[in-house]
């Protein structure tokens, strides 16, 4: 026998041995949907899929796939208006981005429960009838309740949850903060911080000029919450850092609101025909314009029907991933992807009073994350109070 013949026979056989070896080392397509595409589903949807497999039902059953979910990118699922409570942006037929209980019946409260904010699919709640607080998430049905704070705006809070996404959150720790004015009409504003792992509120040094901070337009944004003020201001605290930043809105319009997209602050101002969003570049001010879509285009309307429809055209916050104008018109609620432009759209029902202008409304996104249970301790004295710097701090990533 040939040397040739030889070589040839034992490199088909590492050839053999070779794609043996790969087709070993491949993981079956089930493991690969559970570890990589669970993970993008809504929560609806991810539910459905527990009975695939024994496999898939104990990974979406872990504290890290909860951590991993929130942490995914995605668009928001739908805003929380009163009297109605969740409104999806979903088309007719498609619960995937709806809430098991629209009214949160499972929040313990004397009456309906406002939504103040919402992060990562983690919402704060009171209750104005029984002055009660909780956070939960809506798509699970988790709820933890949370003291008042001593000081806040009236008649609605404007807390702001930021939620911590870091891979080892895994009790689904949280920190919400609760701006004041110091003396009223002063129009400066001090920040309280409450973080379920110290379970208690304390006030922080950080004092900020903000006159005629909008309660309901708090979002969160990286490790920041940010209110919009009725001056064309935006002010964002950090408990990070204990800092206050104040950036002027971008144009000289008077219709602006505020948004998170990919955690960065953004800011959609009506200009002319036009809605045209901004990305916050630095922590001095700076914006670039990350998008501009027509209202026509937003809203479907012809030339004819954008003049009559002009005037009652309003901006609401907005979250997620991508850039998504949301806008109300009338009664409707339509949320549009600047990218892709896609449009999704609600009717406002019936219930919700006629005068609703979308003043009072609270943007969310659904997702698996878990709830930590807040370690409820006697408040100190002020005086005993521990500083910001030696605080458990919990971030928003």
């Amino acid at each position: 026998m040939s040397g040739g013949a030889t070589s040839s026979r034992r490199r088909r056989r590492r050839e053999r041995v070779d794609a043996i070896a790969r087709v070993i080392r491949t993981p079956p397509l089930s493991d690969v949907i559970r570890d990589n595409a669970l993970v993008h589903l809504p929560p609806a949807a991810a539910a459905r899929l527990r009975a695939v497999h024994p496999s898939w039902a104990a990974a979406m059953s872990s504290r890290l796939f909860a951590v991993a979910h929130a942490a995914a990118p995605r668009r928001a699922s739908g805003v929380f208006v009163p009297s109605a409570g969740f409104l999806p942006f979903a088309a007719a037929g498609d619960d995937d981005d709806n809430v098991p209980s629209p009214s949160l019946a499972f929040v313990p409260a004397s009456s309906g429960v406002t939504v103040l904010s919402s992060s990562r699919g983690v919402a704060c709640c009171f209750s104005a009838v029984d002055d009660a607080y909780a956070v939960c998430n809506p798509a699970t049905t988790s709820w933890s309740a949370v003291p008042s704070p001593p000081r806040r705006t009236r008649p609605r809070p404007a807390i702001v949850v930021l939620f911590d996404t870091n891979a080892y959150n895994f009790r689904g720790d949280y920190t919400l903060v609760c701006p004041f004015e110091s003396t009223p009409g002063s129009g400066a504003y001090c920040f309280q911080v409450f973080t379920s792992g110290a379970g208690v509120w304390w006030v922080t040094d950080a004092v900020a000029t903000a006159e005629g901070l909008v309660a309901a337009s708090g979002v969160a944004a990286g490790r920041t919450a940010w209110w919009r003020t009725s001056i064309g201001t935006a002010v964002g605290y950090s408990p990070v850092t204990d800092r206050v930043e104040i950036v002027l809105c971008p144009g000289d319009s008077e219709h602006w609101e505020i948004g998170s997209v990919a955690g960065t602050l953004h800011c959609a101002v009506r200009d002319g025909r036009d809605v045209a969003v901004f990305r916050l570049l630095d922590h001095h001010g700076v914006w670039e314009e990350a998008a501009r879509v027509a209202v026509a285009e937003i809203l479907q309307l012809s030339d004819a029907e954008e003049e009559e429809e002009d005037d009652g055209v309003r901006l609401l916050g907005f979250q997620g991933a991508e850039v998504e104008v949301v806008v109300l018109s009338g009664r409707r609620l339509v949320a549009f992807d600047a990218r892709t432009r896609q449009r999704r759209e609600v009717a406002v029902p019936g219930e919700v009073d006629a005068r609703w202008d979308g003043e009072e409304y609270a943007t969310h996104t659904n997702t698996l994350a878990s709830i930590a249970p807040a370690i409820l301790v006697e408040e100190p004295p002020l005086a005993e109070q521990p500083a910001v710097d030696d605080q458990e701090m919990v971030l928003s990533s």
